[in-house]
């Protein structure tokens, strides 16, 4: 996978606004620390839900959703928030 932009990407758009940064920032780094600092069966409690295949399945994708958002800086994530505003 390269981390080169394509040639056709717009690097002209407007930089998102400081609430929308601070509230990606802030998203990713509370899902990063709660993720952090728990477990399967934590994570089952505080859900409300039993340990079972559907908890164990919901974790895994909570896992993958952590490791995702840290495939993007804040400024792009605040970019999509605000795109999903317009």
């Amino acid at each position: 996978m390269t981390s080169e932009l394509p040639e056709n990407y717009a690097t002209d758009k407007p930089d998102p606004s400081p609430e929308s940064q601070k509230l990606a920032e802030e998203f990713v780094l509370y899902l990063g620390t709660f993720h952090w600092r728990t477990d399967y069966i934590n994570f089952c409690e505080l859900m409300g839900w039993g340990t079972g295949n559907y908890c164990e399945q919901k974790y895994q994708q909570f896992q993958e959703l952590v490791s995702a958002l840290n495939n993007f800086d804040p400024d792009a994530i605040a970019k999509m928030i605000e795109a999903g505003f317009s």
